[in-house]
């Protein structure tokens, strides 16, 4: 019998893609998996990777200044909800703060590119991690 470890799938929801990386429960090392495109098979897809990386919480980026991005966020988690099983994998978000300027000094490019969502997307993972703590 094999033990699958349980991972940490986090998700920044942009209009016309979706970054996100994973990170196992009980290890503090973030994996990039990169970007979906936000389109009618969006949550075919994530369902795909919740199931493939036997996820078990999912965290969003939350913006608590942006009314029109959170209504957005809001809906788009009403649906991860009907491709979940509420009592193996739960949602839980988390505020952004800056992570994309921090991120553009990782890569150094402060233009916006697909190295950047990825690395923004980690960071804020790790955030979340050392939260958790």
């Amino acid at each position: 019998m094999t033990i699958k470890t349980q991972n940490v799938l986090w998700i920044d929801r942009g209009s016309k893609y979706v970054w996100i990386a994973y990170t196992p429960i009980d290890n503090d090392i973030v994996f990039p998996i990169g970007y979906l495109l936000n389109d009618k098979m969006i949550y075919f897809n994530l369902w795909d990777i919740i199931h493939r990386h036997n996820i078990r919480k999912i965290v969003l980026w939350f913006p608590h200044k942006q009314k029109d991005t959170q209504e957005k966020i809001l809906d788009f988690i009403k649906h991860l909800e009907f491709i979940i099983d509420p009592n193996k994998v739960s949602i839980e978000t988390i505020e952004e703060d800056y992570t994309s300027v921090q991120a553009g000094e990782i890569v150094s490019n402060f233009k916006k590119n697909v190295a950047e969502d990825t690395v923004s997307a980690m960071l804020i993972l790790e955030r979340w991690r050392k939260g958790q703590k």
